[in-house]
């Protein structure tokens, strides 16, 4: 029975990523019990549950109010909310059909999610909420202490903060661990030349498994710098997006600047709220494409009832972009998972464009590119026939994902996008000598680039010798500004905006074309000269306003203007989609109130003189 028990458990994600003597042990505790149809397993607001429960034959359904928020299978597991928090379950379980069910006593999964940090991290990112229905509790809210909406609005300083002690750097490891233990903490701040943070884990790995003495390693060796921090006024998705973009599962609070404590994503769980983190969990417990094609078909949903939450434009382009990169991280997986054979050597999936500044809307090509370490001594594996089978599997799988194809063929399956280190070295230099039309687009739509999956370092060596090659091609840069100019801002006579006459979008301008992209490409030039690495246009502005390369009234108006222009753009393709129509970048004024159509065309003549500052100052003597 014992072996039976422990190799379905090897087969369901988390519980494979134990090692071989952990299953072991667990296995012998489980207790196996049958439920008949219909029966309830326990009820919302009962006693704190006292075991895991893991579906070995069987569905069973999560209610609450009556509704079903959650429909679950074979491997499935539920109940640990409440183990993780000590409150009552706030849903009811109760089989759909005769179901089996493996019991895992709460001591022994405490014990588990403490010793390894995989199985940690899956149920502590994890609400066993199916990501459908994560959409359908936004379109639906429950009681209040439940919902999505009340989420949303959350803020960090309404969950309680663990107050966290400092502590020199000169303080050893063993003094650490010490007050760590009598306080129940599990890290501390490290004051330094900058405030760091160790934690329980950085202990047991900087430390102990390093056979180093904690009676006289000073914490300062040890710790991680800078505290990853938000303020306490910030909602509580912001601090779950900088978690998941960071990778970790604690994040310092702050208050009018200085640390007072740090959230964790226990205390998330613990606090009940539906959150976006079971995106993630959803993506990386993936298994095929049709999978992540499920996932990605309800991000469209998300966005709309996300926007009409409320939330800002700029914070929804990081959601999409963040469930974009895991989706892609996934898609590589299962790409050499198809291929068969493991990367012979180091390389990044760059996303560039719109994904690559994290602005994505509902109406966004798909831009990436590939590379990969050519500077290794010869091998037996030829590399570029591996990548080139790699790119164009890579490729097909996003596409039958649902990612839109690029129109340009900007994509890893396409050779000129698909390159070694040295290759990319010197195909940048190629456009940099020649600062024609064609190379200034190249540029423009490669120079958002940033590493999505994979080496880092090789993203970073390129974006050091763009930066270098910068310094001796002025002229390169200017033209690029160039292209920034070139299409006006669409204010005719009495400042009226400009619409077209004729076609399929009479009545309508492209915000696009007119309004964004003139942001977009004049700062991503700017940005370029300045050797600023931030790909966001929001960063970036903020980036030159202090650097003193953009006057700080006409940046501070830029910034505001962005955001409008996009906000606009994405509400109108919101409205396009519930009126079945396919999302575009064109606009109606007409349907929009007279308060933002004034503030539509304060925005267009923001751009008009950030142009303006353009030409003044950069262009002035360049050829037409």
């Amino acid at each position: 029975m014992i072996r039976d028990v422990e190799g379905f458990l090897r087969e369901h994600y988390p519980f494979s990523t134990l090692p071989g003597e952990a299953l072991g042990a667990l296995s012998s505790h489980i207790i196996v019990r049958y439920y008949p149809k219909n029966e309830v397993i326990f009820e919302e607001g009962s006693r704190p549950l006292d075991y895991l429960y893991v579906i070995r034959k069987g569905s069973v359904t999560l209610l609450v109010d009556g509704r079903e928020i959650d429909f679950l299978h074979e491997g499935d597991v539920f109940g640990y909310p409440s183990l993780i928090s000590g409150n009552p379950p706030t849903s009811t379980a109760k089989t759909v059909q005769d179901t089996i069910l493996y019991l895992i006593p709460k001591e022994v999964f405490l014990k588990l999610i403490e010793k390894y940090e995989e199985f940690e991290l899956f149920f502590a990112r994890s609400l066993a909420k199916k990501l459908s229905n994560t959409v359908s509790l936004i379109k639906g809210p429950l009681k209040d202490t439940g919902s999505l909406e009340r989420f949303l609005t959350l803020k960090v300083k309404d969950i309680k903060v663990r107050e966290v002690p400092f502590l020199m750097g000169t303080a050893t490891v063993f003094e650490a661990a010490r007050l760590m233990r009598e306080r129940n903490l599990s890290c501390v701040f490290v004051v330094n030349k900058e405030t760091g943070i160790v934690t329980e884990r950085d202990i047991i790995k900087r430390v102990v498994a390093q056979g180093r003495d904690p009676r006289t390693t000073p914490l300062a060796e040890i710790a991680t710098y800078p505290v990853v921090s938000v303020d306490e006024d910030s909602f509580i998705y912001e601090a779950i997006l900088e978690m998941a973009s960071k990778n970790i599962r604690r994040i310092g609070v702050s208050r009018g600047g200085k640390l007072v404590g740090v959230l964790e994503d226990k205390d998330i769980i613990a606090h009940e709220s539906k959150n976006l983190l079971v995106l993630i969990k959803e993506i990386e417990k993936a298994k095929t494409a049709e999978d992540l094609r499920y996932i990605y078909s309800l991000v469209t949903d998300l966005v709309v009832d996300l926007f009409l939450e409320g939330i800002r434009v700029s914070y929804i382009g990081r959601l999409i972009s963040e469930i974009s990169d895991k989706i892609m991280a996934r898609a590589v997986f299962l790409t050499i998972r198809e291929i068969g054979m493991e990367p012979p050597v180091p390389f990044s999936i760059m996303v560039l464009g719109s994904e690559g500044r994290r602005e994505q809307t509902l109406k966004t090509d798909q831009d990436n590119a590939l590379i990969f370490d050519d500077t290794y001594p010869m091998l037996d594996v030829d590399v570029e026939a591996y990548f080139s089978r790699f790119g164009g599997a890579y490729s097909d799988l996003i596409l039958s994902v649902g990612f839109p194809p690029c129109p340009g063929n900007v994509m890893v399956r396409n050779p000129e996008w698909r390159k070694g280190l040295v290759s990319w070295k010197e195909t940048v230099s190629s456009w940099f000598a020649k600062p024609d039309p064609e190379n200034t687009l190249r540029l423009g739509i490669f120079f958002d680039f940033r590493n999505a999956f994979g080496s880092s370092d090789l993203v970073e060596d390129l974006r050091d010798h763009i930066f270098r090659l910068v310094d001796r091609n002025d002229l390169f840069v200017a033209y690029m500004l160039l292209d920034a100019i070139r299409v006006k801002p669409p204010i005719g006579f009495m400042k009226r905006i400009v619409l077209e006459t004729r076609g399929d979008h009479r009545g309508e301008f492209d915000i696009k074309k007119g309004g964004i992209f003139p942001v977009t490409q004049g700062i991503r030039a700017l940005a370029l000269r300045s050797k600023i690495p931030k790909t966001s246009t929001l960063d970036r502005i903020e980036t030159l306003i202090g650097s003193g390369d953009l006057p700080h009234d006409l940046g501070e108006d830029l910034k505001e203007a962005y955001t409008f222009l996009q906000t606009v753009r994405l509400k109108s393709q919101i409205e396009k989609i519930r009126e079945g129509k396919d999302p575009d970048n064109y606009v109606n004024p007409g349907r929009i109130g007279k308060l933002e159509r004034d503030l539509l065309r304060d925005a267009l003549r923001v751009v008009a003189e950030f142009q303006a500052f353009i030409e003044r100052k950069y262009t002035g003597f360049l050829p037409r």
